[in-house]
């Protein structure tokens, strides 16, 4: 029996730092600029998180979570060692994707700002969630190293994403709201 629950969060603290790294960087009017684009984005974010905890079993390449396998020589050995898996999927919601697409022609300094908002936020919950399992290791998503992007649907499958949580997967493998993650994480 795989053990699957869904979660809201709280907004996880926000690192201007860490936004403006993913914008390029910035002086003082990027700085005032995201500070306007943080006061018009805040509240309309939603920090929800779908996840199973998993069994794990690692045969060379092969790594079998119980509802699926697949070969990947460094998941398996990122995994070395663990019994179980957290599988989860997290998303922010569409706020950024609607504030990009707003500002792409009018502003396209704030597209990007936000575009870096929605990055750094969808990190900071990722973290979170990684923050509640000690000694487990780091999180692996499908696309990273020999990981094959096509697990996953395997993922949204299991968790079943678009009611859970409200986040779609088409045909190209892209995630709908944009500030989604799938990954992998091992606990022991």
């Amino acid at each position: 029996m795989i053990a699957r629950d869904v979660r809201l969060y709280s907004p996880p603290s926000v690192s201007e730092k860490e936004i403006l790294r993913y914008a390029g960087g910035g002086d003082g009017e990027v700085k005032e600029l995201l500070s306007e684009c943080l006061r018009e984005i805040e509240g309309k974010l939603s920090y929800k998180v779908c996840r199973a905890i998993v069994p794990v079993d690692i045969c060379g390449n092969l790594v079998d979570f119980g509802f699926a396998s697949v070969f990947s020589e460094n998941l398996s050995k990122n995994l070395k060692g663990c019994r179980s898996a957290v599988i989860f999927a997290a998303t922010v919601g569409l706020a950024p994707d609607r504030l990009i697409a707003r500002y792409c022609v009018t502003s396209p300094a704030k597209a990007l700002l936000f575009q870096a908002v929605g990055a750094e936020r969808i990190e900071a919950l990722c973290d979170a969630v990684s923050s509640e399992y000690e000694g487990s290791r780091p999180r692996f998503s499908p696309g990273y190293g020999d990981l094959p992007l096509a697990f996953q649907k395997e993922i949204f499958r299991l968790l079943d994403c678009p009611r859970t949580i409200g986040v779609t997967l088409n045909e190209s493998l892209l995630m709908s709201p944009s500030k989604s993650v799938t990954a992998i994480m091992g606990i022991k």
